[in-house]
């Protein structure tokens, strides 16, 4: 028993030790993420065909590769070019790129939830397309998917744990390191498990509640 009680003491703290780069990893990518996803819900969204079509491009292409196989892509693919830049900023543009194209439809869902009438109203007010957007468009569609967009990163926090492929020291790859030294998969996965749990589920939580606060304010009480 005390054995046991050791090796997960010592899993829980070598896993804490890699959950900041988690939570780094995660948030880091996911503003640029929700840059593709405002830029891309915007063009999907396009009076324009061929641009509609780019856009679905980009988001089957990405939505349909194992998010595994893009790693190894970007990792091993852009020193080709002369570009190295390193395991974190790889896992940064590939987390990025990959979600970017999860939040486009989030976006594009929000967009077409948008009452048309307030539109034409600004038009007819005389409002610029940039005006319309910044102070219109896109403020309601944002509140509309922020629980959506909680929920991305946490699917963001799960891809994480595939970063250890390229050298990176998260959670998943130093529980690894603990399996080795102990030959105690059991215990220490569920360690993991665990943490993995708490993380996401806080997240989830901090969801719910934005998403019933949403829900009063757009539904006025």
């Amino acid at each position: 028993m005390s054995n046991i009680l050791s090796v997960a003491l010592d899993a829980f703290q070598l896993i804490l030790t890699g959950l900041p780069i988690v939570l780094f990893l995660a948030f880091a990518a996911f503003f640029p993420a929700l840059g593709l996803g405002i830029v891309g819900g915007l063009l999907a969204s396009s009076p324009l065909a061929i641009v509609r079509f780019l856009i679905g491009v980009y988001v089957y292409l990405f939505r349909s590769t194992p998010f595994l196989m893009f790693i190894f892509l970007v990792y091993y693919g852009l020193p080709e070019f002369g570009l190295d830049i390193g395991p974190v900023t790889t896992a940064i543009i590939a987390l990025s790129l990959s979600h970017g194209a999860y939040m486009t439809e989030i976006v594009r869902g929000g967009l077409l939830g948008l009452d048309k009438g307030q539109n034409e109203a600004s038009v007819a007010l005389g409002f610029s397309l940039f005006q319309r957007l910044r102070d219109i468009t896109l403020p309601q569609a944002l509140m509309a998917i922020i629980p959506s967009l909680l929920g991305q990163i946490i699917l963001i926090i799960k891809d994480t744990s595939l970063v250890s492929v390229v050298g990176i020291s998260e959670i998943a790859r130093l529980a690894k390191e603990v399996v080795i030294r102990t030959n105690q998969p059991f215990i220490v996965f569920t360690i993991l498990a665990l943490t993995y749990f708490v993380v996401c589920f806080s997240l989830e939580f901090v969801a719910r509640k934005l998403e019933e606060k949403v829900r009063r304010i757009t539904s006025g009480h």
